[in-house]
């Protein structure tokens, strides 16, 4: 079991001013968070944990199949994430996607809807738990092969980049950044290392954000890892990196701000978050782990930044008790709301596979097909 590290913000700060090179007053306007941003980032912790709680529910009644990851223990994540990354912005997640998509303001009733195998969710029922996709708010999925994301999370950096090159009229003030999140044990796959060379080599706005949880599926990553200090594997390609305390949801806040920023206008980073999931690794496969049960008993007793946020804001006066429960109790409706439209939502025709598989004829001529006026726009000429 690994004890829970602590980061207050004095030693971050002095970390983002030695490695990331901010200076004082850069720093300074991280030093606070308000309290409706507080508020917020709250209700997104309640959100997160209470959808997952009723994707587990909705599981075990059979009304979700097939492969499931849950989030909860991790929920400062997609706090943060809904505090700093805006809606232009690419992501790119991994298979314990379902916050990461919330946090990205995709609708929660297509979510559930998706997870329900419903034709009203985000990819019509077809792509399911480690699939949901939204173009509008450019989340492009989970991805269910380990650190495969990676390499297509730089290549979307790049496209932000050539847009800036190919475009500097229309894109002179465009500050869009690609984000994919990977596992502490995904980060060690080899992908890891080439994408940082690509983003480095090329300066490409990307921050690689390392879920560090301490289990790579039901391995105890310092036994397989020579160093669990993921954010310092930048270091060899002048990758800046981080390590945050992901239990404190203000730190982490803070910290996620100040990285943000750096890669809108400086570069590529990476901000490594310990945490603790409290599930197994899906509920097909719940308590394999060795010392897993005492780990997630303790966890939830000690490491829980929920109840760890709602003491320290009682106690700074941040928030009080009845604004914390209104705030639970409106997330509770949403995700009520969520499970309602899934349930109630049809299922999709026993043509779509087809559909999406094989859209045209048998008989199309590609050779001979026209291209619509506005992909041809879109057609890169210049060499």
């Amino acid at each position: 079991m690994r004890p829970r590290i602590r980061t207050p913000w004095e030693s971050i700060r002095a970390q983002l001013h030695g490695s990331f090179h901010l200076t004082e007053p850069q720093l300074k306007k991280y030093d606070e968070v308000n309290k409706e941003d507080l508020l917020k980032a709250y209700e997104m912790m309640q959100l997160s944990r209470l959808f997952e709680n009723a994707c587990n529910q909705a599981y075990m009644q059979g009304h979700i199949r097939g492969f499931m990851h849950l989030d909860n223990g991790q929920e400062s994540i997609p706090a943060m994430i809904a505090d700093t990354i805006r809606q232009g912005d690419i992501k790119h997640s991994y298979y314990r996607e379902h916050t990461h998509a919330l946090a990205s303001n995709v609708s929660p009733n297509k979510i559930m809807a998706e997870l329900f195998m419903k034709k009203d969710g985000t990819c019509q029922g077809a792509g399911g738990s480690m699939h949901i996709y939204d173009k509008e708010h450019n989340f492009q999925g989970g991805w269910a092969l380990v650190s495969e994301q990676l390499p297509y999370a730089v290549g979307a950096a790049r496209s932000i980049l050539l847009d800036r090159q190919l475009y500097p009229e229309k894109f002179s003030k465009d500050d869009r950044i690609a984000v994919v999140f990977v596992g502490e044990g995904g980060a060690q796959n080899g992908r890891m290392a080439e994408c940082l060379n690509a983003a480095a080599k090329e300066n490409l706005p990307i921050l690689f954000i390392v879920i560090d949880n301490g289990r790579a599926i039901n391995t105890f990553t310092p036994d397989v890892a020579a160093n669990n200090d993921v954010y310092l594997q930048g270091l060899h390609y002048g990758v800046p990196g981080v390590k945050v305390d992901g239990q404190n949801l203000v730190e982490t806040v803070q910290t996620g701000r100040a990285v943000v920023d750096y890669v809108r206008h400086k570069g590529p980073a990476v901000l490594q978050i310990h945490t603790y999931r409290f599930n197994g690794h899906s509920p097909a496969d719940p308590e394999h782990e060795r010392g897993r049960k005492d780990e997630k008993k303790w966890a939830r007793a000690e490491a829980d930044p929920i109840k760890i946020f709602e003491d320290l804001a009682q106690s700074r006066g941040w928030l009080s008790a009845e604004e914390l429960e209104a705030a639970k109790q409106r997330m509770q409706s949403v995700v009520k709301q969520s499970v309602d439209f899934a349930t109630q939502s049809a299922f999709p025709p026993r043509t779509l596979a087809k559909d999406l598989e094989y859209p045209d004829a048998p008989s199309t001529d590609y050779n001979q097909r026209h291209v619509p006026a506005e992909l041809a726009a879109r057609a890169i000429d210049h060499w």
